[in-house]
């Protein structure tokens, strides 16, 4: 196990106008499970492949254990990659793909063994292991890039999209399995992905990236109750959260539709705002008492029910100044029992204290 340390690091490819890692800073504590994510292009696997030494820096370093890694060759690093293609031997059975790595190292023929047994035994490939690539299915194969790189006993795992090319009901049982395994092994990991649902169920922490640059680093919760920006607020969360651009201001609170005022931090300065409600931010207004100030009256375009749940895909009534709403419409996760109606107005009572606010440039307002 290790520390991993991003110092500055910045990658940028030939005949390119802007970094494709952008002076990276981020400190990976010994035995933490980090996620980096972002869309395609924000530099996620790059970052990655610095670190595994598959992409040499620009500038900054990277550091593993406080040791300097920047100009070692990637296997003086004691990292193991998982990629997303599996990179599997076709002509090696499981067993011997496992083994391959440690052959190259000199390991005695008895220790090769043992340590792909274990590895098959934690992975549960015992049965697996004379069986050739072409032979078993995606998560199968999976596995066993992942006993390849288990039995290296590494100080870091570099795990860049290993899921993507699963189906979607093992993808979620994979990776159950995966974070579970890092638990046990205490190795500090790196995993990239672009599906947010991913970093928020694995990560100790999530590192959110765009065009290169880091947006925030903190925990599933901490990016989801307190995004820096609308960029982290959009892309975590799904559905993602609603914004409403350019809300007037009047005396403090961010008037929504003429009648939910949201109030704005104490000496707050502007004249409009973005306002951001998570789709469960919001519910069917029923005869409860309060004031009319947490109601926002919308028209409902379109209802998906999911079974567990239902969403209505709605538009408010009223807003006012240059106010509008990002996307074709707002939605809301509603109880599946209620029966609602498209081509309907609903009064929705919105939780204040649920509510995000933001400036001109898009940065929170706390």
């Amino acid at each position: 196990m290790a520390s991993v340390t991003f110092d500055r690091a910045t990658r940028t490819f030939p005949h390119s106008d802007r970094p494709a890692v952008d002076s990276l800073d981020l400190e990976i504590g010994d035995g933490e499970f980090v996620v980096v994510v972002g869309p395609s292009g924000c530099g996620k696997s790059t970052s990655l492949r610095m670190l595994a030494g598959l992409e040499p820096v620009t500038s900054g370093r990277v550091l593993i254990d406080g040791v300097d890694v920047t100009g070692r060759r990637p296997r003086n690093r004691d990292v193991a990659m998982v990629f997303q293609s599996y990179a599997l031997y076709p002509s090696m059975t499981a067993g011997e793909n496992m083994a391959f790595a440690l052959k190259n190292l000199g390991f005695a023929a008895g220790e090769i063994k043992a340590r792909v047994a274990e590895a098959a035994r934690i992975l549960q490939l015992e049965d697996l292991l004379d069986r050739k690539p072409a032979k078993m299915s995606g998560g199968q194969r999976q596995r066993v890039a992942m006993g390849r790189a288990i039995v290296r006993d590494p100080k870091v795992f570099c795990m860049d999209e290993p899921l993507s090319n699963l189906d979607a009901k093992l993808r979620v049982s994979t990776r159950a399995e995966i974070a579970a395994l890092q638990k046990r092994l205490g190795t500090t990991t790196v995993y990239v992905t672009h599906d947010q649902t991913e970093a928020m169920t694995m990560g100790d922490r999530v590192v959110v990236l765009r065009e290169g640059r880091v947006q925030q680093i903190g925990t599933p919760g901490e990016l989801y109750e307190r995004p820096d920006n609308t960029f982290v607020a959009g892309f975590i969360g799904s559905p993602s959260i609603n914004l409403i651009d350019d809300v007037p201001v009047s005396d403090g609170r961010a008037v929504v539709g003429g009648s939910l005022e949201v109030p704005l931090p104490a000496g707050t300065q502007a004249a409009s705002v973005t306002v951001g409600i998570r789709p469960e931010g919001a519910d069917v207004a029923g005869g409860e008492s309060g004031g009319a100030s947490d109601r926002l009256t919308v028209r409902v375009a379109r209802v998906e029910r999911t079974g567990a749940e239902t969403f209505a895909f709605v538009d408010p009534v009223g807003l006012s100044g240059g106010a509008a709403h990002r996307g074709e419409h707002l939605v809301v996760r509603l109880d599946k029992r209620l029966d609602v109606q498209e081509e309907t107005e609903l009064a929705l009572r919105v939780h204040l204290d649920e509510v995000l606010l933001f400036d001109a440039e898009g940065n929170a307002i706390r």
